[in-house]
């Protein structure tokens, strides 16, 4: 193991990592060494298979064999039944908590930890190495081989920096918790992650090195996620329900008194994992077992979740438990416990850091910890006596003070989430990265976020307005957000945008305008959806179509292609037109329509795409979604397609320094029109204009200072310019990128 420079960035660890044996090599010795008598051979062969079976899961009720119980008969003899060790010590070699040792000894007493500053800031760096990003979701493209090692043969590589793209941003990656399922998982897009180690189904470790060289020589950084804080139900899981030692703590359940288990519903066997009901939980708040509330319970933007229960567990210790353990998401997705004092949930997220940013060289770090926000009993409840209320006291200080007490108590609420961010945050830059905040948290918090050490937050404003305007023509609330983010100082430059784990758009992040809720019901009915959701499940094109009144196959009738160009280019535009870092997918560039007619439990915009040629088909049950402008390798081939249009603004981008911008205005004009003026760092406005409705309309922007010269970025055509107005006349759906020059060089710009 030795230190390095690391793929276009600081030092950085790199090793050759030890891949853990397979049960079968770790037996090798025993039977190169046995020489067994014909007559016992039998009986060993049949020993073997037994073991064998022990160490291998399978696809199909592996979460339920993962017992290992002794048979009940067992008890007769006075011998009380209990978990097999020696298969509960394997799968501790597959848990996140087992690997955490051997990672955590490459740094620990070692020179490596002072290599870099846990407080440094160096966000202009990345904007300038790499402010355009490919984002994939390996479990949503094909390629006919694995996926690593797909990505390494295929032209990508060399196609990123030639369109404009610097990065590539992979994720999740991670083995999914599907294998460990008595029954078939629900989470689309493979983010129930429950280990450290790469997805087996996505190729080897060799296949990942290699496709880290090829994209190293081409200039093109990497980035991925580590595990989220609601994983799968997977090793670690089990291993905690079986009492093994030193799992205690790790997520946040405990266990139910058999003298309670009237209160808890009837499940089929062991991992037959319920939710609560309301009257359940109840109960056991009233017996003592459950806390009365949580803060996130009380708050309208986070991920739905709350208490499940297991089946009837065997412990180690030869008990039978049922727990009682938080979820989010859905009851296959149990929380991990960031605050409990064993510091096991911590390990864990500090080995990953060290693998990700550590060994693997990912410079771009993405954190899903919104489950932890609000994971703790609120301050009113905790400081109550018995028996008393928790409402508002009425001798209330009023003025500025209390609205600085609101504010303070406002972020108390998120606990542990901030203070896990903000630690994970100073791990990943110990190690030479950056981290970027990945979940959808509501427009009012992301100062408070940004005030943390992470580098990047998601962007939660101009997706979902510029949805709602698309289907509306209603550009106000999109123009609302923009000016109120403004207000609050936020820093743009420091926003990851169109960053997704799966195609869809999520109206939350609008419940924080005055009618947001009326806003998403009418945009929800528009689009044909239920009302009372708050998730649109559509790609980029899908919802253009959507706009445009097309259904997917005629969406993709080349008839259509220069309409369906410019309306997915206008919402695309709300990330490539503004500051920070933009992500772009590989639905996005290809123009990935809604499945017609979707499997059952599989949402619409959930199709494969290719990840480079035309080598699609069916992986597994999930069908290839249509496309509107074709795979990747054709288009790129033809010089008239979206994806060189699109290539011409991220190229754009980069030469300007607009990732490194600063947002200065924002302008409304006629109904569905928006307009966003961005400073430079060199001097000069980068200028977005954008219509939404479905007629042409001129917009008309008031520049700070008088600029000498305009010109249209995608066709290079110089523009009238009338002192401190520029007007602009927009087809519908259209937008326009200006690059406006003659302002001396301004220090406006990224924060250094």
């Amino acid at each position: 193991m030795e230190y390095g420079q690391g793929r276009g960035r600081g030092p950085v660890l790199i090793t050759g990592q030890t891949r853990p044996m397979s049960c079968a090599a770790q037996r090798r010795p025993f039977l190169a060494a046995s020489f067994l008598p014909p007559r016992l051979l039998p009986l060993f062969f049949c020993v073997l298979a037994l073991l064998l079976c022990a160490c291998t899961p399978r696809q199909e009720g592996a979460a339920r064999r993962a017992s290992g119980a002794a048979p009940a008969a067992s008890a007769s003899n006075g011998v009380l039944p209990r978990a097999d060790p020696g298969y509960l010590q394997w799968l501790e070699r597959q848990s996140m908590l087992g690997s955490t040792q051997e990672l955590t000894a490459q740094v620990s007493g070692t020179e490596r930890i002072w290599r870099n500053s846990a407080a440094a800031r160096r966000v202009p760096l990345l904007l300038s190495a790499a402010p355009s990003w490919l984002d994939v979701n390996p479990h949503t493209v094909t390629a006919g081989q694995p996926f690593w090692k797909a990505l390494g043969l295929s032209g990508l590589p060399e196609f990123l920096g030639q369109a404009g793209l610097n990065g590539l941003f992979a994720a999740p990656t991670g083995e999914k918790g599907d294998i460990w399922g008595s029954r078939k998982m629900s989470t689309p897009g493979g983010v129930n992650v429950t280990a450290l180690r790469l997805d087996p189904t996505m190729g080897t470790e060799e296949d990942f090195e290699n496709t880290a060289s090829r994209l190293e020589k081409q200039d093109i950084q990497m980035g991925g996620e580590l595990p989220p804080a609601a994983t799968g139900l997977g090793p670690d899981f089990i291993l905690q329900a079986r009492r093994a030692s030193r799992f205690d703590g790790l997520y946040a359940m405990m266990a139910v008194p058999q003298k309670d288990w009237d209160a808890l519903p009837v499940t089929g066997d062991e991992w037959d994992c319920l939710p609560l009901r309301p009257q359940a939980v109840q109960t056991l708040v009233q017996r003592g077992l459950l806390p009365a509330g949580l803060s996130r319970d009380t708050l309208p933007w986070t991920t739905p979740g709350g208490w499940a229960v297991t089946g009837e567990v065997r412990g180690a210790d030869g008990q039978t438990r049922r727990w009682v353990y938080r979820y989010s998401g859905n009851a296959l997705r149990p929380v991990l416990l960031w605050q409990d004092p064993s510091g096991q949930a911590r390990r864990i997220f500090s080995a990953a850091v060290i693998r990700h940013t550590g060994l693997q060289q990912h410079t771009l770090a993405g954190l899903r910890l919104e489950a932890l926000m609000g994971l703790d009993v609120p301050a009113a409840q905790a400081n109550a006596a018995p028996g008393q209320g928790t409402g508002q006291s009425p001798g209330k200080t009023k003025g500025p003070s209390a609205s600085r007490q609101a504010d303070a108590s406002s972020l108390a609420e998120l606990t542990p989430g901030l203070e896990a961010l903000d630690a994970l945050s100073r791990e990943i830059h110990r190690y030479g990265g950056w981290a970027m905040q990945d979940d959808v948290l509501p427009p009012s918090l992301t100062r408070a976020v940004l005030d943390t050490a992470v580098d990047f937050t998601r962007d939660v404003i101009t997706e979902p307005a510029a949805a709602y305007a698309l289907l509306t023509g209603d550009a106000a609330p999109l123009a609302r957000l923009l000016r109120a983010s403004l207000e609050q100082g936020v820093d743009h430059s420091r926003l990851a945008r169109g960053q997704k784990d799966v195609q869809r758009v999520d109206w939350r992040p609008l419940l924080d305008l005055p009618q947001g809720r009326d806003m998403v019901r009418r945009a929800q009915q528009l689009a044909k959806a239920s009302p009372e959701d708050t998730t649109l499940w559509t790609t980029q094109a899908g919802l253009a179509a959507l706009a445009l009144g097309l259904d997917a196959t005629s969406a993709a009738r080349p008839a259509q292609a220069a309409a369906m160009r410019q309306t997915v280019l206008l919402l695309l535009s709300f990330r490539i037109g503004l500051p920070g870092l933009a992500f772009i997918s590989p639905q996005d560039m290809t123009g990935a329509l809604n499945l017609p007619q979707p499997p059952a439990g599989l949402p619409a915009s959930m199709g494969n795409v290719p990840l480079w040629d035309e080598r699609m088909g069916l992986v597994g049950s999930v069908p290839p979604a249509p496309l509107a402008f074709g795979a990747l390798d054709r288009q790129w081939a033809d010089r008239q397609s979206f994806v060189h249009e699109l290539a011409v603004l991220l190229r754009a981008r980069r030469e300007a320094g607009l990732a490194a911008g600063r947002v200065v205005a924002i302008f409304s004009g006629p109904e569905g029109c928006v307009g966003v003026l961005n400073a430079l760092p060199g001097g000069g406005y980068w200028l977005l204009a954008a219509n939404f409705s479905g007629k042409s309309q001129r917009l008309a922007c008031a520049l700070p200072t008088p600029a000498r010269g305009a010109r249209n970025i995608l066709n290079g055509q110089n523009l009238p310019v009338q002192g401190h107005t520029v007007e602009l006349d927009l087809d519908a759906r259209q937008s326009r990128h200006v690059l406006l020059v003659g302002q001396a060089a301004t220090s406006e710009g990224a924060n250094p």
